[in-house]
């Protein structure tokens, strides 16, 4: 009976001793985010991100300036235009008027007359001397208000009873000319004599 006992005993030792040493399981441990890798020894550091520069503030046009005058231009197709000049010369025996007549486009054309005479010269020396006439009339152009133009005049009066001859008569003027009207460009006097000159324009429109 005591053989009996010993080893029901012995059998319950042996089945807690199997139960009391099987292995338990390990908690499971919570996770973590993996660590960053450590850079190596002497790698410079990432640099950071630089902000985008804020964009410029646009500036304020400036309201646009008033329109000045408008310049004065030739109309483009204008019609012929007549310049008649005359030159009166007063003071001597009796008054001299010379005329001559140009017909010039007025789209910005020029002119000319260049006349040249011998006249018998008064004084010792050679039988004659020249005796010269020169217009130029220039940058003609048919304008709203007119017509302007450069006249340009070389006049050398002659009187064949002088012992000295007048000095030439220089003239240039600019000026803008009413359709049919003449107008005096120059009136001068000789200095050694009584002698006086003029010089009358008539600028016509031809239509």
């Amino acid at each position: 009976m005591k053989k009996v006992l010993a080893i029901a005993l012995t059998g319950v030792v042996c089945i807690a001793g199997q139960a009391w040493a099987q292995p338990q399981p390990a908690p499971a441990r919570p996770a973590t985010a993996p660590a960053a890798p450590t850079p190596p020894p002497g790698a410079r550091p990432a640099p950071a991100p630089v902000a985008p520069p804020a964009a410029p503030a646009q500036a304020v046009p400036a309201p646009p300036a008033p329109p000045g005058p408008a310049p004065v231009r030739g109309l483009p197709g204008g019609p012929n235009i007549r310049f008649d000049v005359t030159i009166t010369d007063t003071g001597g025996p009796k008054p001299v008027t010379k005329t001559l007549s140009l017909t010039i486009g007025s789209s910005n054309n020029n002119g000319s007359v260049r006349q040249t005479s011998q006249a018998t010269n008064p004084n010792p020396g050679p039988p004659t001397i020249p005796i010269s006439l020169n217009v130029d009339v220039r940058n003609v152009n048919w304008l709203e208000n007119g017509i302007r133009a450069t006249v340009a005049i070389e006049y050398q009066p002659y009187l064949p009873d002088a012992k000295a001859q007048p000095g030439m008569v220089v003239a240039n003027a600019t000026s803008v000319f009413v359709d049919g009207r003449r107008m005096q460009i120059l009136a001068t006097s000789d200095p050694v004599s009584d002698r006086k000159t003029t010089i009358e324009v008539t600028a016509t429109v031809l239509k």
